[in-house]
């Protein structure tokens, strides 16, 4: 009766052995499953804006502060938020300051009252100030427009339209900076040799 006994406990436990495995076989099975699924849902495509970034305006759209070439320029008065320091019949300018004394100048040029391009110029206190503006911005432009290709110290990304974006760095002596240049196809001869 004993050996009844012990052949009956070790064939409980050989069952109850079995029952958690398929259990923890159908709980990785459906861990899995659920993995896999979730992994063939395609990722939103999210920019990361830094703190300087916002600062400057820029968002997840438009060219520059969420304006994009062909913009009507009534989209720009709308958008800028301050008076324009410079305006005539081939441009407008905005400036806006930080609170470190550092400041950036926008213009936006027109052609039959449509944005035609956009410059930026940014005013920096000091090297790694530039650097970081640099790495910012190259990163959000790499996001936005793919990988940039370099050569000569210019930055150079091509939009979906074959716009160009050119980011340059133009410090001399203690005058620190960046300029931006937005412009369509065909206009990157002009922006590389620009000043």
């Amino acid at each position: 009766m004993t050996s009844l006994r012990y052949l009956s406990f070790f064939l409980l436990v050989w069952l109850m052995s079995g029952a958690c495995r398929s259990r923890q076989q159908a709980n990785t099975t459906a861990d899995s499953t659920q993995t896999a699924t979730q992994s063939t849902k395609p990722a939103a495509k999210s920019i990361v804006l830094t703190e300087r970034l916002t600062a400057l305006g820029l968002t997840q759209s438009g060219h520059w502060r969420g304006i994009s070439l062909g913009d009507s320029m009534a989209t720009v008065a709308t958008a800028e938020k301050g008076q324009p320091f410079e305006q005539d019949a081939t441009h407008v300018g905005y400036t806006i300051e930080f609170p470190n004394l550092e400041s950036a100048d926008f213009l936006y040029y027109q052609q039959n009252g449509r944005v035609s391009a956009i410059d930026v110029d940014l005013y920096l206190n000091t090297r790694p100030s530039v650097v970081a503006y640099g790495k910012d911005l190259t990163a959000y432009f790499d996001q936005r427009f793919g990988q940039a290709v370099t050569r000569a110290g210019v930055t150079l990304w091509t939009g979906p339209q074959q716009e160009q974006i050119i980011l340059k760095e133009v410090s001399k002596g203690k005058d620190y900076g960046l300029k931006i240049k937005i412009a369509p196809a065909g206009a990157g001869t002009l922006i590389v040799s620009a000043k």
